[in-house]
C-alpha cells in the first residue's frame, strides 16, 4: 500500500508542478511571440493554448505513474477526437480559414470588398466569420471557409492627387 500511496503522491507532484511549469512557458512563449511579426489574435491564441497542453501532457504523465494502461486512454481519447472532429468537421474548417485570413490579412475592416459574390464594406473579420455590411444597410455573415474558398475582389481605393498651382 505504501508503493501506491507514493506513486499517488508522485502523480500529484507532476500535476501540481505542471500548474505552476505551463504558466511559466505560456510566459516564455508571448514573450517570444511578442518579438515576431505574428498577428496579436494569433499570438494570443497560442499563449492561451499552451497551459492546458502542458497540464494535459502532465495528467498523462501522470496517469501513467500511478500503473493506468496509457494506450487504452489514448485509443478512448483518439476514438473521443474522431467523433468530436466529424461533429465539428463545419465550424474547425471556418476556424482554419480564419487563421488563414488573419495570416494573410487580404483586406482589412473598412475596405470595401465583394467575398462570395456579395459586395459590402468590411465590418468585422473574426475566427468563424467576416461581417459586411451591404450598400441598402443589410448585414451579412458569411463563414470563413466560404470566403477562402471563392474569388475575392477588394477595391483599392484611388490615390488622392494634389495638383500643383
Amino acid at each position: 500500500m505504501s508503493a501506491f500511496l507514493w506513486d499517488l503522491l508522485s502523480a500529484a507532484a507532476i500535476v501540481g508542478a505542471s500548474l505552476f511549469v505551463g504558466g511559466w512557458i505560456a510566459g516564455i512563449v508571448g514573450s517570444v511571440l511578442a518579438q515576431t511579426r505574428v498577428d496579436p489574435m494569433v499570438r494570443a491564441l497560442l499563449v492561451r493554448l499552451t497551459k492546458p497542453l502542458v497540464i494535459g501532457i502532465a495528467i498523462v504523465a501522470a496517469l501513467s505513474q500511478i500503473g493506468v494502461d496509457i494506450r487504452v486512454l489514448l485509443a478512448i481519447l483518439a476514438a473521443g477526437a474522431l467523433a468530436v472532429g466529424l461533429a465539428l468537421q463545419g465550424p474547425v474548417a471556418n476556424l482554419i480559414a480564419g487563421g488563414i485570413l488573419f495570416s494573410r490579412r487580404p483586406f482589412r475592416v473598412g475596405d470595401r470588398v465583394e467575398l462570395a459574390g456579395i459586395e459590402g464594406t468590411v465590418v468585422g473579420i473574426g475566427w468563424l466569420s467576416v461581417l459586411l455590411d451591404e450598400a441598402d444597410g443589410t448585414r451579412v455573415v458569411l463563414p470563413n471557409r466560404t470566403v477562402t474558398a471563392q474569388p475575392m475582389r477588394i477595391r483599392i481605393p484611388e490615390p488622392e492627387t494634389t495638383e500643383m498651382p
